[in-house]
Formats: structure tokens, sequence, C-alpha cells
């Protein structure tokens, strides 16, 4: 009777008010970037203030995952096997742009924008190990959180869905990065790289939801 119990919770879906709430929560990773750009509100603020208690609601729902049932429980699986997707595809992301930039011989650091986010967060110079440790962190919950927004809107994945998910993010960052970054949207190793990479994050990211919802 346990077993059915459990089989019956886990195959419940969530209703699309609790998708999206659970997609806002997931979003202040990004958003407080896009703020920081267009709407000049300093990361030091966003990140510790909006970012972090987001966060921890998210972590909190699920080490709760086990004391849950019903619609909390499917919530806080989705959650979870979004975030590992999303730090999944990330390490492909992070080890296949820096392949990229030998293998097309370009002169472009695939890493600048973390030490950056890193120095608006901690107010301390890129070259800080503070703003390194922050910076690398902040890029982690980046892929932790898109990822998990992914898993609440397309709940089975699918590779083809996880491509346009991670070339909408690219989208996004042509948008954002020159102005962070002080360089052109159109550069072809900007282009090339963002879009290759974010390309195999959200493929990735697709699969593995696809493959380990199966087997959940």
């Amino acid at each position: 009777m346990v077993g059915k119990a459990n089989d019956a919770i886990e195959h419940r879906s969530l209703t699309p008010v609790e998708a999206t709430v659970g997609i806002l929560l997931a979003s202040t990773s990004g958003a407080a970037i896009l703020a920081h750009v267009f709407l000049r509100v300093p990361m030091v603020f966003t990140v510790p203030f909006v970012v972090m208690p987001t966060g921890a609601i998210i972590i909190v729902a699920i080490l709760m995952r086990s004391r849950l049932y019903g619609k909390a429980h499917t919530f806080a699986s989705q959650v979870t096997l979004g975030g590992l997707c999303g730090l999944t595809g990330t390490l492909f992301y992070d080890v296949v742009r820096p392949l990229l930039t030998v293998l097309i011989q370009f002169h472009y650091e695939p890493y600048k924008a973390i030490p950056i986010f890193g120095s608006l967060i901690t107010h301390r110079p890129p070259t800080d190990g503070l703003a390194i440790t922050m910076g690398w962190l902040y890029h982690a919950w980046n892929g932790i959180t898109f990822g998990m927004m992914f898993a609440l809107f397309r709940t089975r994945g699918g590779v083809i869905s996880g491509i346009i998910w991670g070339i909408g993010l690219q989208i996004l960052m042509f948008i954002t990065y020159p102005h962070l970054l002080r360089i052109r949207w159109n550069d072809p190793a900007f282009m090339t790289v963002g879009l290759v990479g974010h390309g195999i994050w959200g493929a990735v990211l697709g699969y593995t939801v696809t493959k380990w919802s199966k087997n959940a």
C-alpha cells in the first residue's frame, strides 16, 4: 500500500500557478543580472536580499522532500531534478567553451563574466580571490536555477526543447553581456562560443531531464 501511495504522489502534476511560482523563485539569479544592466540595481543588493532568500526557499523545499506529500512533494522532486540536470549541463558548458576557443582559434576569454559577477556581488576587484569564488558559485547557481525553470515548465524534458531553452538564454546574453563585458554583441567569438555552448547545455539538460525523470 505504501508503494502504491508513493507512486500516486510521484505522478501528480503541478498546476500552471504552482509551476509559475517555482519558475519565478528560480529566475531571481538571472533577473539580478538584468536588473543590474538595465535598471542599475546593484547586485550587491539583489544577491543577498533577493537571490539568496529565494534560493533558501528552494533548498528548504528540497530538504523537506521526504516529509512532503502530494503537490509539494512533486514540486520538490521536479526542482531537485531540474537542479541536478542544470548543474550537469553547466559542467558540459564550461568544458566545451574553452575547447571551442582553441579549436576555432578565437582570441576570447570564455570565463570573462565570472569574476565580474563576483566583483559586482562583493564590491572587490575581479582579481580578488573572494570575488572569483563568488563568481563561480553564482555561475553554478545560474545553471542550476535555469535547469529548475526548465524542469518545472517542461516536466519530461526533451533535447530539442532544451536546446531552444538554451538558445533563448543566449539571446538574453546577447542583450545584456555587451553592457556587462564591454564587447560587441555581434563579435564572432562571442556569438559562436555562446550559441554552441548554450546549445550543448540545453541538449544535456533536456536529455537528462527526460532520462532521469523516467528512472525516478
